[in-house]
């Protein structure tokens, strides 16, 4: 069964009022804080319904495999019921590794005096379609901890403001999701100390500015998804924060003008694969502007690689002023004339 992050409270408090804990969860924990808090929501729950022995195993694609069959099979002494945990070291768990993973996931419905939890850092299109991972979720729930979206990250700080039972200003909550943007585990921090500073009760925009910092963080998936939706603020705050943290402009113009000649080819109605990932972006991008400003803003990409590698340009010598002002225009572009 597929769950949502979110979800997985509920489903934990059903489980532990029927007494019955099934036996295997896969946490793929793109989100660093929600796979943190779904393992410890799982170890909560397991040690309240009496596993209280607990088995770490950290394997690569180059270790002993055997050490989890062991794990699953061995009994305790004192008879204790086992939480069996596994990190991965490497990015896959090799060939040995997959051929004991499928031979677990037999044999761990069998068994009902351990629960395990498998920690993925990804999971990513080839990493679903490994047969050990098919095996896994054929039999286990697998906890989806992926980033929270930029248009539902209010809701989110919202929702935790209230288990503190705290709210916001809506330009306080605003404000807080500008500075803490990619960053779930410095934005808990912050809300925790908000809880401190100001129990209970609705905070102010003047009391968040006084208090959090900016933590935010910028991907190229942001950028991207600034741009698609027309966001020139956040183009601009993102770009800035990539400079800051010294983000590879080759990376940034690669992704960049993928995007733009993508929507170039739809633009003159060619036909072009475009990525599912990218889709939504290259509709938003053809739907605001003309074939005439992509192909001018392709064109300008090509300028902005020679700046980056060194070369000198008429009247431009500061990339990242160029790079934001291209984005700014690619998000500000209203016409398709």
């Amino acid at each position: 069964m597929n769950i949502k992050s979110e979800d997985l409270p509920r489903y934990l408090k059903d489980a532990e009022n029927k007494g019955n804990l099934e036996p295997l969860w896969i946490i793929v924990g793109e989100e660093p804080l929600l796979a943190q808090e779904a393992g410890d929501a799982i170890r909560s729950t397991a040690t309240a319904m009496g596993y209280t022995e607990r088995n770490v195993l950290a394997l690569s694609a180059n270790s002993d495999w055997s050490a989890l069959i062991d794990s699953l099979t061995s009994v305790s002494l004192f008879d204790d019921k086992k939480i069996i945990e596994l990190r991965f070291l490497s990015s896959g768990p090799g060939v040995k590794g997959s051929k004991t993973l499928a031979q677990f996931a037999q044999m761990v419905p069998e068994i009902d005096s351990t629960v395990t939890i498998v920690h993925l850092t990804q999971g990513d299109y080839s990493t679903q379609k490994a047969s050990w991972f098919k095996a896994l979720a054929a039999v286990g729930n697998v906890i989806a901890c992926q980033p929270v979206a930029r248009n539902l990250y209010p809701r989110w700080i919202s929702n935790r403001l209230r288990r503190q039972q705290q709210s916001m200003s809506m330009e306080a909550l605003n404000f807080f999701a500008e500075q803490t943007e990619g960053n779930l585990l410095a934005a808990k921090q912050e809300l925790m100390k908000l809880s401190l500073l100001y129990p209970a009760k609705e905070l102010t925009l003047e009391e968040v500015e006084n208090s959090v910092m900016n933590v935010s963080r910028y991907s190229l998936e942001d950028l991207i998804e600034a741009i698609a939706f027309g966001d020139v603020a956040r183009v601009s705050r993102t770009v800035n924060g990539m400079q800051a943290e010294d983000e590879p402009l080759p990376l940034i113009l690669m992704r960049l003008s993928s995007l733009i000649r993508d929507a170039l080819a739809v633009a003159e109605n060619r036909q072009a694969p475009v990525m599912p990932s990218m889709r939504m972006a290259v509709s938003k991008l053809t739907a605001r502007c003309s074939a005439k400003k992509l192909a001018n803003a392709l064109d300008r990409c090509a300028d902005l690689d020679r700046l980056a590698k060194g070369l000198t340009l008429k009247n431009r010598n500061d990339v990242w002023s160029e790079l934001k002002t291209l984005c700014v225009f690619l998000a500000h572009s209203a016409h398709r004339n």
